[in-house]
């Protein structure tokens, strides 16, 4: 259930107005989609065009982590896109990826070097601007740097063009807050996420940001706010089925009630959302 915004989750939008030359249709992102990766970096090297060849192969080998090769094909792509955006996405993907094989400070780099890119566009890349922006706040997420963090989430939301990526800005400068030690400010960002993401239907990400709430609440002793919060979601999760994030919600009460200091009942619920996870085969909530 990891919520990382990586590769894997990137969708590739297709502009109506072709400034995006990728061919999302070509054999080597049919296997990528069926998740054939290591079919698919074989296919890549059948394919003519230079950019689609390197660029999809590029995306096979992060989701095998082969993350110095997948670096160096990002790169090679950058050398043969025949449009700005396809330049861009190549400096997106790569960003990612080194941040994901650990280099933060040069995944920070190629982020800025691909926002630089984007603003000599003026407003035409401004969705562009806006993934840079988010993966920059990101870093510094994993930097824990608050300052920073609040700043490029708070300019990636001024760009945002749907209800969508306002709600991961949100989501952001909740986080970036909160490691800020700026309670009030995360829980303020926090309750505009979660609404948001239950607006636009991403229930998995407004159960997440519904944890993370009660958490908030939690640092701040306010025990009431934060039981009503997680018994709401875990309610919530009940009614629609969700059994995943029932079990976390249980757990996540158990350790509410634990730090309030009502060890039994905490121990009772605990057992309870362990048993829940252990019969969905939840391995990550049990660890």
């Amino acid at each position: 259930m990891n919520k990382e915004f990586t590769l894997s989750f990137i969708f590739i939008t297709l502009f109506t107005n072709n400034i995006y030359a990728y061919n999302a249709n070509n054999d080597c992102e049919n296997l990528l989609k069926n998740g054939d990766n290591k079919k698919a970096i074989i296919a890549a090297k059948e394919l003519t065009n230079k950019y689609d060849a390197y660029f999809c192969s590029a995306k096979a080998n992060y989701r095998i982590k082969n993350y110095t090769i997948a670096i160096n094909e990002f790169d090679e792509s950058n050398k043969y896109a025949e449009l700005p955006v396809d330049q861009l996405y190549s400096y997106l993907y790569k960003g990612i990826t080194e941040r994901d094989a650990g280099d933060i400070k040069t995944s920070t780099s190629t982020f800025t070097k691909g926002l630089d890119t984007a603003a000599l566009g003026n407003s035409k890349y401004m969705q562009m601007e806006h993934r840079f922006l988010y993966q920059l706040g990101k870093n510094a997420l994993v930097a824990k740097d608050g300052l920073n963090a609040v700043d490029y989430f708070g300019k990636s939301l001024a760009t945002s063009s749907n209800d969508d990526e306002r709600g991961n800005s949100f989501e952001g400068l909740s986080t970036a807050y909160f490691i800020s030690n700026k309670l009030d400010s995360a829980i303020e960002f926090g309750v505009k996420a979660s609404t948001t993401y239950q607006r636009t239907g991403k229930l998995g990400e407004y159960a997440d940001m519904q944890i993370n709430l009660s958490n908030y609440e939690s640092a701040q002793e306010n025990y009431t706010r934060a039981l009503r919060i997680i018994t709401s979601l875990e309610n919530f999760a009940k009614k629609n089925g969700g059994s995943y994030y029932e079990a976390k919600a249980l757990i996540t009460k158990s350790k509410i009630l634990s730090k309030k200091g009502d060890k039994e009942k905490s121990e009772d619920i605990l057992n309870k959302g362990k048993a829940l996870a252990k019969s969905i085969g939840a391995n990550d909530l049990l660890n």
